[in-house]
């Protein structure tokens, strides 16, 4: 039975992991190649995409707890602290995509499929690994105040280099267009919507605990 658990969680990962890494890859190309600006922005811009580093992040987690997990990498990707954490965010990029964002802009050929694997494919796959293989005994509610750091960091930065470079990834930060009080709200919004999560994440595995004892 363990073993079988054990098979299927390889094959289950090393399906998360070709796919996750191809739309990054591949979206990494086409951004690159897209002529919007000179390479350096280019490059700059693609990884000002939360969606992006999120995906990233779901990519080596996944990697690292499927072929290294002997290594000091594999060891810190493979704490279920860590992987709840990278499952918050990339359900985050899930949910304000297909609820703000998705009809913003029309998409056609590998650019559609690419985003369908960034913003619903790979979140998917990555939550139910979550629910299925990542033990959450360790869960406690002070982790979530550790969970903020990163998207509160994302958001400095993002505004940061708005404030020079004019480009901002998403229309809700562009404070440009909304100045910076619509844009400290919209931040704040956001910042709510990480917290809730990462708390309901906690709630329904120490509940998963209480029931299996």
């Amino acid at each position: 039975m363990i073993k079988s658990t054990m098979l299927t969680e390889k094959v289950y990962l090393s399906i998360l992991v070709f796919l996750a890494w191809f739309a990054l890859i591949f979206q990494f190309y086409l951004h690159f190649n897209s002529g919007a600006a000179a390479k350096p922005e280019l490059l700059i811009r693609f990884f000002s995409y939360f969606t992006i580093d999120s995906n990233l992040l779901v990519a080596l987690c996944s990697t690292s707890i499927l072929l290294l997990k002997p290594t000091r990498l594999g060891r810190f990707f493979i704490k279920p602290q860590v992987v709840t954490a990278i499952s918050v965010y990339i359900i985050v990029v899930a949910l304000i995509y297909n609820t703000v964002l998705r009809f913003l802009w029309v998409l056609a050929g590998w650019s559609m499929i690419l985003n369908e694997l960034l913003h619903v494919v790979v979140p998917l796959m990555f939550l139910i690994y979550w629910i299925y293989f990542v033990p959450k005994q360790q869960l406690q509610w002070r982790n979530i105040w550790l969970w903020l750091i990163y998207p509160l960091i994302y958001s400095v930065f993002v505004l940061i280099r708005g404030s020079y470079s004019g480009f901002y990834p998403y229309p809700f930060l562009n404070v440009t267009k909304f100045g910076i009080e619509r844009v400290l709200m919209n931040c704040a919004i956001v910042t709510l919507l990480f917290a809730f999560l990462s708390a309901s994440f906690i709630a329904i595995g120490k509940r998963k605990t209480k029931l299996s004892k």
